[in-house]
């Protein structure tokens, strides 16, 4: 019986292999990310109508019958859809939409294997800054580990702009080429700080997914440019009472409280025209200086005294400043990082610059501040200068400046040149006059050098003078602009 049921066995996977030409199996990746979205290929195969497509999940169970979604009163259904290339897309991806995909059309039909980077953490609940919590990150087809039998693929952990960790705090064992675990001793300002693991396929990232990690007694950073402004967010609904208030205030001063309805009241023994609390409870300072860094929080104040904290953000404040002269087109720029409070051990500053011939000094820590300075020679092409922050070799913030050069001709040069060319012309008028008086059967037209020619040469430059650098010509003009990462 058992060689009969074999034997009937071989010859439906020959007679399959008949009716049906197979396409080779397609590897998709991506991650569980919260509202992440994928679309599975149906195959090249042009179908002249998508009404005979059939959408296979793990070789059983109907999820798209003759080009419709079936069963579209379902949760997952109604996260599918099927697009005019008789593609299937699935929004909002979750652990349980691993697996493996057969599109068919009764003539061709592609199978196709989703599988989704997933990361876990322990404990996920109650983490607070001393804490250890271990994060493993895994490829999976709908639940646990996927055989990891692919060539050329990897995953590991990164910071958030993508660069490897970096510190003492992280210990990193990779288990597999689809499975690594990260342990990490939480400090507060990992409060709403994104872990991220990347997936690649020889140099190319595939798929990224990422943790949010929330501390109880956490607290957010946030780098504001001075010169320029910054909003503080509150909460994202926050919900007021009879009597209630929201309150920001920085360090032990209160600045200002919103009411129920929205009234917004600045507290009456300070002056704080550069503070605004926004009817979305958002503190905002319009021109940030040094002395804006700070701890700042937004509490809830209740009735029965019993206050809550929504935020807690800790504002560094970043400035570039330069010491050139006009007489000098050599000159130092300076990048100061004022902390909200002492600034911690692993923060640091460096610099990015195109040219050569820079001479970068080191971080100075000194009070609640670091600086670095950067000697920059004289400019003969323009340049973008970043200072960086550094937290654990890891960027988080920037401000950039750039150096624009501009090439004039000096003044004396300019009407050197400009007498040049009207003794040039006094010649040639001379010549052609002669020329015609000789030839009196042709006509020329005449020749006339306009007099503001003379003006534009001189005054413009004059104008100009006070802003050189040098006799050089060359001319500096410094626009500067800062780029913060910030968690959500």
């Amino acid at each position: 019986m058992a060689n009969l049921s074999s034997g009937l066995y071989v010859w439906v996977l020959l007679i399959a292999g008949l009716q049906y030409r197979s396409c080779a199996e397609i590897i998709v990746y991506s991650s569980a990310n919260v509202g992440a979205n994928v679309a599975l290929s149906c195959g090249t195969t042009i179908h002249r109508s998508c009404s005979a497509i059939r959408w296979i999940f793990e070789f059983s169970q109907d999820v798209v019958v003759s080009g419709k979604v079936t069963d579209n009163k379902s949760t997952r259904a109604r996260r599918l859809w099927v697009g005019p290339d008789c593609s299937l897309h699935i929004s909002n991806l979750s652990s349980e939409d691993g697996g493996q995909y057969t599109c068919t059309d009764e003539a061709t039909s592609t199978i196709t294997t989703l599988q989704l980077l997933n990361i876990t953490v322990s404990p996920n609940t109650g983490l607070t800054a001393g804490k250890t919590a271990t994060l493993h990150c895994y490829l999976s087809v709908v639940t646990g580990s996927a055989i990891c039998n692919h060539t050329g693929i990897s995953v590991r952990w990164v910071s958030e702009t993508g660069t490897e960790l970096y510190g003492n705090r992280y210990q990193v064992f990779p288990q597999s080429a689809c499975y690594s675990i990260l342990t990490v001793k939480l400090k507060s300002t990992d409060h709403n700080r994104h872990w991220r693991c990347q997936l690649t396929e020889g140099t190319e990232v595939k798929t990224t997914h990422s943790y949010i990690t929330k501390l109880t007694d956490g607290v957010e950073e946030v780098f504001a440019a001075v010169g320029g402004y910054v909003a503080l967010p509150c909460s994202n609904s926050p919900s007021l009472g009879l009597g209630e208030r929201l309150q920001w205030s920085v360090g032990e001063n209160a600045l200002t409280t919103q009411a129920q309805g929205g009234d917004v009241t600045a507290v009456a023994d300070r002056k704080t025209p550069e503070f605004i609390m926004n009817p979305d409870s958002s503190l905002v300072i319009k021109a940030v200086t040094t002395a804006h860094s700070g701890y700042y929080q937004c509490s809830q104040l209740h009735v029965s005294g019993l206050n809550s904290t929504h935020r807690r953000i800790l504002l560094h404040t970043l400035e570039v400043t330069t010491n050139h002269t006009q007489q000098n087109i050599n000159f130092t720029l300076t990048c100061s990082l004022t902390c909200a409070d002492a600034c911690n051990e692993d923060l640091n500053l460096t610099w990015s610059h195109s040219a050569g011939g820079h001479q970068q000094g080191g971080t100075v820590a000194k009070m609640n501040s670091l600086t670095s300075q950067l000697f920059v020679p004289k400019l003969h092409v323009s340049e973008r200068i970043v200072c960086i922050v550094l937290r654990e070799g890891a960027e988080i913030a920037s401000q950039e400046w750039k150096i624009q050069v501009e090439y004039t001709v000096p003044v004396i040069g300019s009407c050197v040149l400009l007498l040049i060319l009207v003794l040039c012309a006094a010649g040639v008028g001379l010549y052609l006059r002669r020329k015609q008086e000789t030839h009196t059967g042709r006509e020329y037209g005449s020749f006339r050098m306009v007099n503001n020619t003379i003006y534009e040469c001189g005054e413009p430059a004059c104008s100009r003078a006070p802003e050189r650098r040098g006799s050089g010509g060359g001319q500096a003009q410094a626009i500067h602009s800062i780029y913060v990462l910030q968690s959500s």
